[in-house]
């Protein structure tokens, strides 16, 4: 089974707070339905749509398009920690519209600060009684606060998005998101590389720290995503889909199962949220 763990869809008609930083405008329609060709052109067999920065935290077409496929689409919703109201808004997000993960943003500058205080603890322990897998959308200066809340929260899946952005390529350099291997909850997700690599595909220079990954991590701990529709404008989907295997031939078909679809459907549809 293939499980695309990170991409994203979205209306044009929806009213984008923040269109910077994004490679496919947010202007443009990003339907469910242009998702669905590809993925049954490329045979990928389910999706987990994440909440995009720009709608804000409007995850309505996230969550319709999940509901209207649960055997195929599992949504990412997106709520602001620094909310008075935060735990309630993600009651609803899981409990009524059945999003299964929720994505925190440090890196959005706005949400940066309150990422790992005592203040957001309660978004946690719901996401820890409810089964919600947590993605966090942060850079390498938030990986201290990832590795505490991951001790502290031992129960949730965190799953780190494109590597946290590194800035260098090194092992050396890498070694606080290397470290992170010692929390068994964590998952780093093999996704965004033209955002941080200096090189086109097949981004030569990110192949040293996966396979440092792979070394510390295990495949049961990494997780592919093509980050969709970005992506089609970079490498292209084939190549996304295709570059783990074509690139490290120390991954074996155990391996290759466990990145490319096993981890991702035992999070989302193998343990699935409960109602609380």
């Amino acid at each position: 089974m293939i499980v695309d763990a990170h991409l994203h869809v979205w209306r044009s008609d929806t009213a984008f707070p923040d269109q910077a930083g994004t490679t496919v405008s947010p202007a443009c329609d990003v339907p469910v339905e242009l998702l669905e060709q590809y993925m049954d052109e490329y045979g990928v067999d389910r999706a987990v749509i994440v909440q995009p920065v720009y709608p804000g935290e409007d995850n309505g077409y996230v969550a319709d398009c999940a509901a209207s496929k649960p055997e195929r689409f599992a949504a990412v919703c997106v709520v602001d920690p620094r909310a008075d109201d935060a735990v309630p808004r993600l009651e609803y997000w899981v409990n009524e519209r059945d999003c299964r993960g929720l994505r925190l943003r440090p890196k959005v500058a706005a949400e940066s600060a309150c990422f790992g205080t005592a203040a957001t603890f309660p978004i946690w322990e719901f996401a820890q009684q409810a089964k919600v897998v947590i993605n966090v959308l942060g850079s390498f200066e938030h990986l201290t606060a990832v590795g505490q809340l991951a001790a502290r929260f031992s129960d949730v899946p965190i799953i780190v998005d494109h590597l946290a952005h590194p800035p260098e390529l090194t092992r050396e350099f890498c070694e606080p998101l290397l470290s992170l291997t010692e929390h068994s909850n964590v998952l780093l997700k093999i996704s965004g590389l033209p955002y941080y690599s200096h090189e086109s595909y097949p981004y030569h220079d990110c192949h040293e720290l996966v396979r440092a990954i792979h070394h510390r991590f295990g495949a049961q701990r990494m997780i592919w995503g093509s980050d969709f529709p970005h992506v089609l404008l970079q490498s292209g989907y084939a190549r996304a889909l295709h570059w783990l295997e074509r690139t490290f031939d120390f991954l074996d078909a155990t391996d290759l199962d466990c990145i490319m679809g096993g981890n991702a459907n035992r999070l989302y549809w193998t343990t699935r949220p409960t109602r609380t």
